[in-house]
């Protein structure tokens, strides 16, 4: 049986071209050790890749999102084109804002 290693990150740090490659810094969220120090991200790895791997890698992830759109995941945001997540347990309802006591 072969295994395949698993990386987990909470995002993209940094995503820069240098020497000709694009190089993207893997970021993971870290708690605090001292008493109110908010979390914060810290670099984890890096991925290197030529400009074209970088392209197609662009591409198949703008075909994921289109898929978690469809899905119900995510919602496009209507000024600039990009994603929120939807939060919650029921995610194909139409997102409410909360409520405030105050209106």
């Amino acid at each position: 049986m072969d295994t395949q290693r698993e990386l987990y990150a909470d995002g993209i740090g940094e995503i820069t071209l240098a020497g000709g490659m694009v190089r993207m810094s893997l970021v993971s969220l870290v708690g605090s050790r001292r008493e109110g120090e908010q979390p914060r991200f810290e670099n984890r790895e890096r991925i290197i890749m030529p400009p074209d791997g970088f392209l197609r890698s662009f591409s198949a992830m703008e075909d994921l999102v289109k898929q978690l759109i469809n899905a119900g995941l995510v919602k496009p945001r209507e000024n600039d084109g990009t994603v929120n997540a939807i939060p919650g347990p029921a995610r194909n309802e139409t997102a409410k804002p909360p409520k405030s006591p105050n209106f």
